[in-house]
């Protein structure tokens, strides 16, 4: 059986056209594991977003990155598929999925479609309207596409599948939920070897990466906090959080250094620190096995779990620089957010991060609801006097099915309901809509407009950064990070990026914490663009090319 998963490629609307991340796509990666290790060898994976990558189609006000239709269609054809799975993790790119299922039906109508994903999850209802798409699986889709699958091979109905919605005779069924798989261990690692590693692993480190190649991995599944922002607990079904043994997560680690060389890791968790026992386990493992690479927690880590000798352990198993997801300076905002500690705490651990070479960011939001100038004030009044080396201010993304796009819905503010639903799916203009208001020029407040609220994102650039530049040369704080000529030169290039933000930020009227970082992508993006001078280069498994 022919079984064929697929990662569509993204439009993107607006101004700042910024650049998907080029990184392998873990959750069919996982589902493509899975497959194999119940006895499905001829698993295939188009990451159709990244296989172009250098190449951006660029069309009025939005930008493609991806294949194009008739390469997708060519791919297609030559794997001949029994089955197509699609991910479709984002409502703003939600309309890619369907017009890629469009794309499928249009050469194949038999083929059947199967969508899981964050947004699919959320709105499996909506999603099945559109009659390109056969069948919606919720939440966790390991156990659930195998089941599917296997129903497909051997000709049978999808009534006895849990954790479904499917189309029977033009009536949408939705079946019992399924339980979640309690134990993460006996989930095999990411079938990697199912894409083209080398699309992922650059020779050089990232704009603000130490060592190169390097990589994203996932130990938990979930999160024990309910952000009103985060969409994590409309796909992990509320507070349902596991997560893997630090055994498991160091043998992944280790796999892919000895397998690919990877020296440095991205750890994407949702809550990568809710637990200090499990977190120093793993620090342990690293150290014991004598592991040499770099990992940061880009995602964010809950500061309210941490101490001094949490953070100790991290450092010395190769964790050079922390995210903390602070979210706001105002107590308030923080109740309303689901986030109510105290920042003393914060300020506490950045202060040791910072004493013991860490690298530091603190995220925030702007843009809640119930937000006005003095909240925001306070926000950026925290964020330059906090001591974090790096501010990220973003604005406020209200996705459908969270908490706070229930609050703008409740309050008149916003309604994505008309685009959600499939009789919009041939509205450009409706797509442009969501996909630029999610992704970027942000929402109406009760206080604020979307010109306000990005005027204050400009200015906590500003203040962050002039006050940054006036503590450039410390030289006390500069020396904490330095305890190897790796630290120096790592020092050095972090030290130039923030000069030129710094100055970007104090001259341009607007400002985005992505620009230079985005000017520096661009430019590479430029050299790849010419050197495969848009003749994509489809990876097709061996038995294919046979």
């Amino acid at each position: 059986m022919n079984i064929l998963l697929i990662f569509p490629p993204s439009t993107i609307y607006g101004a700042d056209l910024t650049t998907p991340a080029v990184v392998p796509p873990l959750g069919l990666c996982y589902l493509g594991g899975y497959l194999e290790k119940h006895g499905y060898k001829n698993v295939t994976i188009l990451d159709a977003r990244s296989l172009s990558k250098g190449r951006v189609i660029r069309e009025g006000n939005r930008a493609l990155y991806g294949l194009k239709d008739d390469e997708i269609v060519e791919y297609i054809k030559k794997v001949d598929p029994d089955v197509i799975g699609i991910s479709c993790m984002y409502t703003a790119y939600s309309g890619d999925t369907h017009r890629l299922a469009q794309t499928i039906k249009n050469m194949d109508k038999k083929i059947p479609i199967v969508v899981g994903g964050a947004h699919a999850s959320t709105f499996p209802d909506l999603v099945l309207k559109d009659t390109n798409v056969d069948i919606v699986s919720h939440y966790e889709g390991e156990e659930t596409f195998l089941e599917v699958v296997r129903s497909i091979e051997n000709n049978k109905g999808f009534a006895d599948v849990k954790g479904i919605s499917y189309r029977e005779n033009g009536t949408v069924i939705k079946n019992p939920a399924r339980e979640f798989i309690e134990d993460l261990d006996t989930i095999p690692f990411p079938a990697r070897h199912l894409v083209d590693m080398d699309l992922y692993l650059d020779n050089e480190p990232t704009t603000f990466g130490m060592r190169a190649p390097a990589t994203t991995f996932i130990t938990s599944r979930g999160c024990p906090q309910s952000c009103v922002f985060c969409t994590i607990k409309t796909v992990w079904d509320d507070m349902n959080f596991r997560s893997r043994s630090p055994k498991n997560v160091v043998d992944e680690l280790e796999h892919l250094n000895k397998e690919y060389g990877i020296e440095e890791f991205y750890w994407m968790d949702d809550a990568a620190g809710t637990s200090k026992k499990r977190l120093i386990e793993i620090c342990d493992e690293i150290i014991e096995r004598k592991l040499d690479i770099k990992w940061t927690t880009p995602n964010g880590i809950a500061h309210w779990y941490l101490d001094e000798k949490v953070l100790d352990k991290m450092k010395a198993a190769g964790c050079y620089r922390v995210t903390f997801g602070m979210e706001s300076g105002n107590l308030e905002t923080r109740k309303y957010i689901g986030k109510p500690f105290p920042l003393e705490q914060a300020t506490k651990m950045l202060a040791h991060a910072n004493k013991i070479g860490l690298w530091t960011i603190c995220t925030f939001i702007i843009g809640f609801p119930v937000e006005d100038e003095e909240s925001i004030m306070d926000t950026i009044d925290y964020a330059c006097s906090c001591g974090t080396d790096m501010a990220v201010f973003y604005l406020l993304c209200p996705h459908p099915g969270t908490d706070v796009y229930q609050d703008f819905q409740k309050d008149g503010l916003l309604d994505f309901e008309h685009i959600l639903d499939p009789a919009s799916f041939n509205s450009e203009q409706d797509f442009e809509e969501i996909g630029t208001r999610l992704g970027g020029s942000g929402a109406s407040t009760n206080h604020l407009s979307p010109t306000q609220i990005n005027d204050y994102v400009n200015l906590a650039y500003k203040r962050f950064f002039k006050n940054r530049l006036m503590n450039a040369l410390n030289p006390v704080r500069t020396l904490r990070k330095i305890h190897s000529f790796e630290d120096l030169k790592y020092t050095i290039k972090v030290g130039k990026l923030g000069i030129e933000s710094a100055l970007q930020s104090i001259i341009s009227k607007k400002f985005s914490s992505q620009k230079i970082a985005g000017e520096r992508v661009a430019k590479k993006a430029e050299k790849d663009q010419e050197k495969f001078k848009n003749d994509i280069k489809l990876p097709f498994s061996p038995r294919l090319e046979s």
